[in-house]
């Protein structure tokens, strides 16, 4: 960005802006290099001036949320990094005549927390989601889900700001299938999930917290936790497990410099300690190539990968 374009970002975001920020602090990897631009954008008219300013000058912008389920370059990313603070990120609630409740939810509000206050309150429907990190924006795109659960059939709407203004869509379930939403291909680069209203129902809140105390010693059993780590690396393939496959070709333990697969979980590439992006990939790569080989399974990453990689 040049000096004009940088003084017009500080008018829209103020101090929301940070130069050159190091996004290996902004990511549940603790891998990355520098954003160009940090911009915490707390309401829509912020965003919305944010997002208008890169389509005119042809700065190239990109939503992070918590920086869950993402690998970051090493050289860092031009342009522009948001994150949805203040209002973006809280949430609310409102009743329906068909006796359900929608929770209102901003696109950068926690979607663990937003899960388990939920159910502290004795609403049934979002038990899967207590131990899923990132944001309710994330959550969506990638129709998150764990345990047999997912959050598409459970949104009733949802809103999107882009440069021109806002829009309320009402996704149905059909939209939605394993870890993929079909309207994400048309926000992204476009626009940014602002709000979520999610339909609950009340239930026994004793049950619901005894399906998130198992839920929770599940995860607690087997996924890592002592290695920083994206979550689960690859998607599972039809009717099989990405960690049963590469357990299976004896790749647990197996290192490129500082990135590992872990010996817990197989479908998590932790970083031991100063591993880079390159070490990570060439890490996935060499995996599938041999899971490929062993079994004809070509495994497909569910992490993002942000930046220009080698």
């Amino acid at each position: 960005m040049n000096d004009r374009q940088r003084h017009h970002l500080e008018t829209l975001a103020g101090e929301g802006v940070e130069w050159q920020c190091p996004l290996s602090r902004h990511t549940s990897f603790a891998i990355g290099g520098p954003a160009e631009a940090l911009v915490r954008a707390g309401n829509e008219r912020v965003l919305q001036g944010v997002l208008r300013l890169c389509r005119e000058e042809g700065i190239p912008w990109r939503v992070i949320g918590r920086g869950t389920n993402l690998l970051v370059a090493d050289r860092g990313v031009e342009g522009v990094v948001l994150r949805l603070v203040g209002d973006l990120a809280g949430s609310g609630e409102k009743s329906a005549s068909d006796g359900t409740l929608a929770l209102c939810a901003g696109g950068g509000a926690g979607f663990a927390r937003l899960c388990r206050e939920a159910c502290e309150r004795g609403l049934t429907g979002l038990e899967f989601g207590c131990g899923i990190p990132g944001t309710v924006g994330g959550a969506v795109c990638m129709n998150a889900g764990a345990w047999g659960g997912e959050i598409g059939p459970l949104l009733r709407t949802i809103r999107i700001v882009d440069a021109d203004g806002a829009e309320d869509i009402v996704p149905s379930a059909e939209d939605f299938s394993y870890r993929s939403w079909k309207g994400s291909a048309a926000v992204d680069g476009r626009g940014v999930i602002t709000l979520a209203e999610i339909s609950l129902r009340p239930g026994d809140r004793t049950e619901i917290l005894a399906r998130v105390a198992d839920y929770d010693r599940l995860r607690r059993d087997k996924q890592p936790r002592e290695h920083a780590s994206a979550g689960s690396f690859f998607k599972n393939p039809p009717g099989d497990s990405a960690g049963r496959l590469i357990e299976a070709c004896g790749l647990k333990g197996l290192r490129v410099g500082a990135a590992m697969v872990s010996p817990l979980h197989a479908n998590f590439l932790v970083n031991t300690g100063g591993a880079t992006a390159a070490e990570v990939l060439r890490l996935m790569r060499l995996v599938q190539e041999r899971v490929l080989q062993a079994t004809g399974v070509a495994l497909e990453a569910e992490v993002h990968l942000l930046g220009e990689m080698p």
